[in-house]
């Protein structure tokens, strides 16, 4: 298995909220591999973006199925998660749809906004637009401060 498919599995997983490492320690990690030539920096930008989004829409997809239970059993029984929670529940009912793009670059709520989303059942077309936006900038953003710090040193 290829450095990319591993860091494409891994970035299912993080959208997912599976790997315990968050994006914002995977990403640069990601983009200092770049600049030190172990793999080519576009090519693993659109790597790490289609597994987010991969991870993120199977999330949603679980959620639409299972419902505001999953929301209630994680509010109830981890309260260290309450404040994530409530933070993701005021940008949805705050901004609906655009909510899913703003939320992806909020730490806290980029880990359970794909669960709000699915709980509200926000519009799944716009979901994927406005999570799609809002990942391209977060993992753009790591993945080049990792490359452009890397390259600067």
């Amino acid at each position: 298995m290829t450095i990319q498919m591993i860091i494409f599995f891994i970035m299912i997983l993080e959208g997912l909220n599976l790997t315990g490492i968050p994006a914002i320690v995977i990403l640069p990690t990601v983009g200092i591999m770049a600049a030190e030539g172990n793999i080519k920096l576009i090519s693993i930008l659109f790597i790490t973006i289609l597994g987010s989004i991969l991870g993120n829409i199977t999330y949603y997809l679980v959620v639409i199925m299972i419902g505001p239970k999953i929301y209630d059993v994680l509010y109830k029984k981890f309260k260290g998660l309450r404040k994530s929670l409530d933070k993701a529940n005021v940008l949805v009912s705050q901004y609906g749809n655009r909510a899913c793009c703003i939320g992806r670059v909020i730490p806290g709520a980029r880990t359970v906004i794909s669960l709000m989303a699915g709980t509200f059942r926000v519009n799944f077309a716009a979901f994927v637009c406005y999570s799609t936006l809002g990942i391209i900038l977060w993992n753009g953003v790591l993945v080049l401060a990792g490359y452009i710090l890397t390259v600067m040193s």
